[in-house]
């Protein structure tokens, strides 16, 4: 049973079995559930997020009384987080204790010192994180909701991204994206100051390490209105700041795409760049960074209305490279590539070199050879998309004709 079940249930303590849960208590810990699933459950929204924050027990003995139960591992044991799968589970849960940030000791995202202890109280863990709307926390046993000065419900109610330190974007330049994110996520605004602060900050945000990024603008693009966010990536000056060779965005509505569509919004966005540059500022996959490709070469041909200039665009392009340019053209409510493939296929026309009348080995029993034979079949492969002649006498006759 998958943690998110327990969440539609709102018996989120089954989550923890009961020994877990009181042998914590025991050891004078408190359990809180923090971060995106109390927000989202303010918003009305589920949620499959499941962090737990134990106050009132040191890391290393959590941990060992952990391991009674279940797997454990202390993967992120240097920001006080425990990954944790009770015994019969088979999903794994983040389990941390409080911290402190204390202070900034480099330009990049982790480049600060962290403070661990039973005696960092549960009020000092919230101040430390990014907005107010995310600093919640719900008591496990009780349901009791611990919202400083019920800034983070302030939020909510009135649909803003807040963030709760004035150095919390130099603190961790991410944060700026982050609120985008949200913003996008949750069709929310970035409260005036904070919005002051990002724009103060932004020259920071290309200290920020490429995963991260690509992270960000996925969930921007996947979970919220893109349109939104890229509106707040132009006010802020993080676009600019990230892609400054962005050209004007291609005629389409971003909304539009569909969620599939990642690289294909990476590139409209993003037209200017080479998909090279936006691979080495996002980490993309090869499989992405292929059908950014795609879709960039799609864009910028000048033919490529031509049945001609499609054929030759299908030649190099990737599977998902097409999917892609796809996603754009039913965005802007065009005919696909698909659709218009399987026209030519019912004319008789050949969409590919695997479908033209004549093949390479019937050209080399015809006395062609080396490079000849493709630059033949090119040839062949354009006369029977002009004419609709791709018989294969009438192509004998053609490469007859050109040899004579």
């Amino acid at each position: 049973m998958r943690f998110s079940q327990f969440l539609k249930e709102d018996a989120l303590e089954l989550a923890l079995p009961t020994d877990v849960r009181s042998a914590i208590i025991d050891k004078g810990g408190k359990i809180y559930q923090v971060g995106g699933a109390v927000r989202d459950e303010m918003l009305g929204k589920v949620s499959k997020d499941l962090d737990l924050l134990v106050v009132g027990i040191e890391l290393k003995d959590l941990a060992t009384l952990l391991t009674r139960f279940g797997k454990t591992n202390l993967v992120g044991k240097a920001f006080g987080i425990i990954k944790f799968v009770p015994d019969g589970a088979t999903e794994e849960i983040d389990i941390s204790v409080p911290r402190i940030d204390s202070k900034s000791t480099g330009k990049g995202h982790k480049d600060f010192e962290v403070r661990l202890g039973k005696g960092i109280t549960l009020k000092q863990d919230q101040l430390r994180r990014d907005f107010w709307m995310n600093a919640m926390a719900r008591d496990v046993e009780t349901g009791e909701i611990h919202d400083i000065e019920g800034k983070g419900q302030t939020d909510i109610d009135n649909k803003q991204i807040r963030v709760i330190g004035i150095r919390a974007f130099r603190e961790d330049p991410l944060r700026m994206l982050r609120a985008v994110q949200f913003a996008a996520r949750f069709e929310f605004t970035i409260e005036p100051k904070t919005m002051d602060q990002i724009k103060s900050s932004v020259n920071l945000i290309k200290t920020v390490s490429p995963e991260r990024f690509q992270e960000e603008f996925r969930k921007m693009f996947e979970k919220g209105t893109p349109s939104v966010g890229v509106a707040l990536l132009k006010e802020t000056g993080i676009l600019k700041k990230l892609f400054p060779k962005a050209r004007d965005a291609f005629p389409m509505e971003y909304d539009k795409l569909d969620k599939k569509g990642f690289p294909a919004f990476l590139a409209v966005l993003l037209r200017g760049h080479k998909s090279k540059d936006i691979q080495s500022a996002m980490k993309l996959s090869n499989e992405d960074t292929n059908a950014v490709s795609d879709v960039l070469k799609y864009m910028a041909m000048r033919d490529v209305d031509s049945d001609l200039g499609l054929i030759r665009f299908i030649k190099s392009a990737s599977k998902r490279g097409v999917e892609n340019v796809n996603y754009v053209l039913k965005a802007q409510r065009k005919i696909d590539i698909d659709y218009r493939l399987n026209s030519l296929r019912r004319v008789g026309k050949p969409t590919s070199l695997k479908e033209l009348g004549l093949s390479g080995r019937d050209l080399i029993k015809m006395g062609i050879r080396g490079r000849a034979v493709g630059e033949t079949l090119d040839k062949l492969l354009q006369y029977a998309v002009e004419t609709g002649k791709n018989d294969r006498k009438d192509l004998i006759a053609v490469v007859k004709g050109q040899n004579a």
